[in-house]
């Protein structure tokens, strides 16, 4: 984990050597294979108000069986494959293809829900788990399928897809304030603007970027998490070669919540 002042805000670079790979130990059960950036089992806890990142494959016909939630909200981007969604506590169900945006609302009373993937290929899903305010009532599933996301060019040689903001129609009931899945193309910009109290998260899912000030380096299983700041800041982020990158701006949250990761299984 590496510490970095990028235009007067904190910010950290984390790498593979930084998370945690839960698998079989951890679930119980084959067939599940999640990376985690941020979390309970490693040593960030939390960023603004994101509880957990993970990076998941789940193997054709496998997934993770019912298991109980609470007061929080989850958002699976499937990248590839589908996964089918049953709350068995609410009697909600649905499905999850490439390319679409899954939101699951855990609501105070909570969900029992299983992901799964009953195709004949892998599926892959990155998740954000973050804090609901206020938390509402009941838990939920809706879905922003791929087909409804708005797509813009960004920035010259910047194609962008919002799930999470001002032109996306699904609403989140957390401080997700835009998340964006963006191609750039090999020496394309994109000017990012962090209003005050805002942090970010830049996931790299292709290709070479830099991020200016500091010439930070991002490949795929890098991780760059800039944190909320009471002044406006700008970034600039640049595509050594074509690039995918996906980003999530909040608000303020717990801030930076370090903590002893916690123990887990014999593997």
């Amino acid at each position: 984990m590496q510490e970095l002042e990028l235009d007067g805000a904190h910010a950290l670079l984390l790498t593979p050597e930084d998370y945690a790979v839960l698998g079989e130990a951890d679930f119980g059960a084959p067939g599940l294979t999640a990376t985690e950036v941020l979390g309970p089992f490693v040593r960030l806890h939390a960023f603004g108000p994101l509880l957990t990142v993970h990076d998941a494959l789940m193997e054709p016909g496998k997934g993770i069986g019912h298991h109980p939630h609470r007061f929080n909200e989850r958002l699976f981007y499937v990248l590839s494959g589908a996964i089918d969604h049953d709350d068995a506590l609410n009697g909600i169900r649905g499905h999850m293809s490439a390319g679409d945006l899954g939101r699951l609302t855990e609501g105070r009373r909570g969900m029992l829900h299983q992901e799964w993937n009953n195709t004949d290929v892998p599926a892959r899903a990155f998740i954000l788990v973050y804090e609901t305010d206020p938390v509402p009532e009941r838990a939920s599933f809706a879905v922003l399928r791929d087909a409804d996301a708005p797509r813009y060019e960004e920035a010259p040689g910047v194609h962008s897809k919002e799930l999470v903001g001002p032109r996306a129609s699904l609403p989140v009931h957390g401080d997700i304030r835009l998340y964006v899945d963006s191609a750039l193309e090999e020496g394309a910009g994109l000017d990012l603007a962090l209003g005050q109290d805002e942090g970010a998260l830049l996931a790299p899912l292709e290709g070479e970027l830099t991020v200016a000030p500091g010439g930070v380096e991002l490949v795929p299983g890098r991780c760059l998490l800039v944190a909320p700041s009471p002044g406006e800041r700008r970034l600039l982020v640049r595509a050594r070669t074509a690039s995918r990158l996906l980003r999530a701006v909040h608000g303020p949250g717990r801030g930076l919540v370090f903590g002893r990761p916690l123990p887990r299984p014999p593997r």
